[in-house]
């Protein structure tokens, strides 16, 4: 048995103070604009994590990683769909490119949140916690993460919300689905992570559909009903 100063969990969490601190001081000291030093954090975390992952033979953080990717750069249609159609999301001009309406960086900074929830959904299933506990626990992870993002990344300019009913900085309607989100996308890997990875996009690309459904309906009820 390894000490617990080398278990995965350990250094997984290490790495992640690590990385935010380095994403601090960077976001902080940093001359470029918001979007270049954002996409540079974000290019920083792939090839570090895929290199300790790789270095360490870390495969289920690897296999975690290397499912998400792709449902990561799919992600860029919902905030897309926000922005463009209803209006509601703003990216404002950061200095770096953009996917339609969405600053282009957005294609993998998702894969950093998620990779925390179903990373504590792996955890809290080898804890032998139920699925219906372990679905609510991640639920609960995936608000606090995208809640506490929605509640700071608008001061450093990357994308904010409009014309919607919002608690602080924080908007209703998306709280749910984000939730959810993190819960589809744990299920999503325990069914299908050793699947073809053709197989594996495809499954994305349904996690991606299934979370611009609700955001519609969350709009609607919230927004519109309500």
């Amino acid at each position: 048995m390894k000490p617990k100063f080398l278990a995965e969990e350990f250094l997984l969490a290490l790495y992640f103070i690590v990385f935010s601190i380095v994403s601090g001081l960077v976001l902080y000291f940093g001359q470029a604009t918001a979007g270049v030093k954002l996409a540079s954090l974000t290019l920083l975390f792939h090839i570090s994590f895929a290199g300790i992952c790789l270095a360490l033979r870390w495969h289920t953080p690897f296999r975690i990683w290397k499912f998400l990717v792709p449902l990561s750069i799919l992600m860029v249609f919902p905030d897309w769909f926000l922005s463009a159609v209803l209006q509601i999301l703003v990216f404002p001009e950061d200095g770096f490119f953009k996917i339609g309406t969405v600053s282009g960086y957005m294609a993998g900074l998702w894969a950093i949140p998620l990779f925390i929830c179903v990373y504590t959904g792996i955890k809290l299933e080898e804890m032998s916690v139920s699925i219906v506990g372990t679905c609510l626990w991640v639920g609960i992870t995936s608000l606090v993460i995208f809640g506490t993002s929605e509640a700071t990344m608008w001061v450093l300019g990357s994308w904010y919300a409009q014309d919607v009913k919002m608690w602080g900085k924080v908007a209703y309607y998306v709280l749910v689905p984000e939730m959810i989100l993190g819960i589809t996308a744990y299920l999503s890997y325990q069914g299908f992570s050793y699947s073809a990875y053709v197989f594996q996009m495809a499954i994305g690309f349904l996690v991606m559909i299934l979370y611009i459904g609700n955001l519609s309906f969350f709009y609607l009820l919230i927004e519109k009903i309500l």
